[in-house]
């Protein structure tokens, strides 16, 4: 009876248009990994094609076939979460313990994000897993020059996959990887095996194991000075794209001192609500002060996941600074002067209690 309320993982696996998703999706899927997985499969237009080459529909896979996932058919979404579990509850389907979701390749990820989150109904069912994003070895240059969602489609991963890595050179893949680096510095990064693919997508992205990654690459990263040169401006891009490209920065911002927890969301919130859609992703890992165990944040433009609260600090155990690590994608920001904002708040809100 408990199997009614449990909170699901979805994890959404995207990518443009012949990126590989669907393949690597079949993939996963043939192995006992994935055994109490329900699949929701998206495929544009009228007639949806893709689960023809993940397998016969079944009884725990859905498709959305009504358009876009990620504008036309939200309510769809939302209808098929909803149906998916109640059939559970009933036990008319396994008990599945996640639910991945492949999106067709013009969805971007954030709409997705919201339906998940600020669906009363959804949300009390199901949470957001992952962000998976397969990336066109081949193709990525010509589609990030083309195409905005190929942009939103990067820069909102927890994960980037990168496909058909046989088909370029090792010189152009270590490019490639340097780039997607530099776009989304809060994103692992992992080239198509076809060995260990399951773990890519069916794995929980709020695990120590990703997170103890995180601190490791973003250790080093105090200020935006490494992506300054930001590769994607570069690009034979529209006039419009190219200044949208040139805008947007990567950057992480730390904190030495323990953060004041009330102090920070309120930060946070602000921030977010005025600059939400300049904002395409914020990843930390936050010290509180009077805490010993680490918050783990999340936010994609106005929405902030969640917090999650890890055990324990990931990395080489009392050897590893205890400090706060926030990794933005922004457009217009810079990190010194986000941190400094941080740090204003803080100083007027003790002089005025001060005041007070």
């Amino acid at each position: 009876m408990s199997l009614a309320y449990d909170v699901i993982p979805v994890t959404i696996v995207t990518g443009f248009l012949g990126s590989g998703k669907s393949t690597l999706l079949a993939d996963v899927l043939k192995g006992d990994a994935a055994r109490d997985t329900a699949v929701l499969v998206n495929e544009f237009g009228e007639v949806g094609l893709d689960h023809l080459l993940i397998g016969e529909l079944d009884a725990q896979t859905v498709l959305l076939d009504n358009g876009c996932v990620c504008c036309a058919i939200r309510g769809e979404l939302k209808d098929a979460l909803t149906a998916l579990f109640s059939r559970r509850a009933r036990g008319e389907l396994p008990a599945f313990s996640r639910v991945v979701l492949e999106t067709t390749g013009l969805a971007t990820p954030a709409p997705i994000v919201a339906t998940l989150l600020g669906d009363p109904v959804v949300s009390s069912h199901y949470s957001v897993g992952a962000i998976v994003t397969v990336v066109d070895a081949v193709n990525a240059g010509q589609q990030r020059a083309r195409h905005e969602q190929w942009l939103a489609q990067v820069t909102a991963a927890d994960r980037i996959v990168v496909s058909k890595v046989d088909l370029v050179s090792h010189a152009a893949l270590a490019g490639l990887e340097r780039s997607l680096a530099e776009l989304n510095p809060a994103a692992s990064i992992a080239r198509r095996t076809c060995t260990d693919d399951a773990a890519l997508v069916l794995d929980s992205a709020s695990n120590s194991h990703d997170f103890a990654e995180f601190v490791r690459r973003t250790g080093s990263a105090r200020t935006d000075a490494t992506h300054a040169a930001n590769p994607l401006a570069r690009l034979n891009a529209t006039s419009a794209h190219r200044a949208e490209l040139a805008a947007l920065k990567a950057f992480c911002i730390e904190f030495d001192e323990p953060l004041d927890w009330p102090v920070f969301t309120l930060w946070l919130t602000m921030l977010l609500n005025r600059h939400g859609d300049n904002i395409l992703r914020v990843k930390g890992i936050l010290a509180l002060a009077g805490a010993t165990q680490p918050v783990v944040i999340h936010a994609v433009h106005h929405l902030v996941y969640p917090i999650l609260h890890l055990d324990a600090w990931p990395g080489n155990g009392k050897h590893e600074a205890h400090r706060s690590r926030l990794v933005f994608i922004a457009q217009g920001f810079e990190g010194d002067a986000l941190a400094d904002s941080y740090r204003r708040l803080c100083r007027h809100l003790q002089t005025a209690e001060a005041i007070a």
